[in-house]
C-alpha cells in the first residue's frame, strides 16, 4: 500500500520571482520619469526645469540596480521565466533610452 503524500499549499505558490517585482517597478518608474522628461522637453521646446536632470541621474540609478535585480531574479528557482525575461527586457529598454 502506498501512502500518498499530500502537498503544503503556500500563500506564493512560486509563481512571480520578489527579485523580479523589484525589478518591474524600478523599471516602470524609471520609464515614467524617461517619457515625463522627454514630453516635457518637446513641450517647452528644449527649456525643460533643471530638476528633470535631477530626475535623470535618479533613472539612472534606479535602471542599473533594477538590471542588478533582473539578473538575480533570472537566476532564483522560484517564478515564471515570462516575468524574469519581462522585467530584463523593461530594464534594458529604460537604458537604452538613457544612453540614446
Amino acid at each position: 500500500m502506498k501512502l500518498i503524500k499530500k502537498k503544503r499549499y503556500y500563500f506564493s505558490d512560486d509563481s512571480i520571482a520578489s527579485d523580479t517585482v523589484i525589478s518591474d517597478l524600478m523599471g516602470g518608474i524609471s520609464l515614467l520619469i524617461e517619457l515625463v522628461g522627454i514630453v516635457s522637453s518637446l513641450v517647452t521646446r528644449g527649456k525643460a526645469n533643471e530638476i528633470f536632470g535631477t530626475l535623470y541621474l535618479c533613472a539612472i540609478i534606479l535602471t542599473f540596480v533594477g538590471i542588478v535585480f533582473a539578473y538575480l531574479g533570472y537566476k532564483s528557482q522560484e517564478g515564471g521565466v515570462k516575468s524574469k525575461r519581462i522585467s530584463m527586457i523593461l530594464n534594458i529598454i529604460s537604458a537604452a533610452i538613457l544612453i540614446w
